[in-house]
């Protein structure tokens, strides 16, 4: 299947948007109820985008709650202002460790955006990851500052099931 980033459509990117952008301030928020100094909350710059098809997989195949490791992979993806329209081409590679429940879903579309994402091209990342009832959340940091929360479309019912919190670290590179 080849699926191409302009595939999705305008409303769908503004809605995605506007879904990052509300998981993203809820981020903040907690950070500062937690009193997190306030040069480790999101950094300054023009918000561009981060957009693409992501693969979650886990490496076994026990159902139930257990500790486990899901690689992420994005073998197609855009950051940019204007992404997905155009952009620099990336790919994503990293893995998160958690507990959580047998996953293996890919081609899902996600999207976010951060202050001068092309600076997180070629840099380690610290990631959390969140998946619970259709939902995906990527919550992306350089160091201990929050960069972008990459969320997938709602749909109902949900593309995929099971369940996963974790943390681990991901790289974008220049395809």
């Amino acid at each position: 299947m080849n699926l191409s980033l302009q595939d999705i459509a305008p409303d769908q990117v503004d809605a995605l948007k506007t879904q990052s952008q509300a998981a993203y301030d809820v981020e903040v928020k907690r950070l500062q109820d937690q009193n997190v100094h306030p040069h480790t909350l999101a950094g300054c710059g023009s918000r561009q985008g981060i957009c693409g098809y992501f693969r979650f997989e886990s490496g076994d195949s026990i159902d139930g709650a257990h500790t486990e490791t899901i690689q992420i992979t994005a073998l197609s993806a855009m950051i940019g202002p204007d992404a997905p329209q155009q952009g620099i081409r990336v790919r994503f590679s990293g893995q998160a460790t958690g507990t959580g429940t047998h996953l293996n879903t890919s081609n899902l579309y996600l999207l976010g955006t951060a202050p001068d994402a092309l600076n997180l091209i070629g840099v380690q990342l610290t990631l959390q990851l969140s998946i619970s009832a259709g939902s995906i959340k990527v919550y992306i940091f350089e160091g201990t500052r929050l960069q972008a929360v990459l969320v997938n479309p709602q749909q109902s019912p949900p593309d995929f099931d099971g369940e996963f919190s974790g943390s681990g670290v991901g790289t974008f590179t220049q395809a």
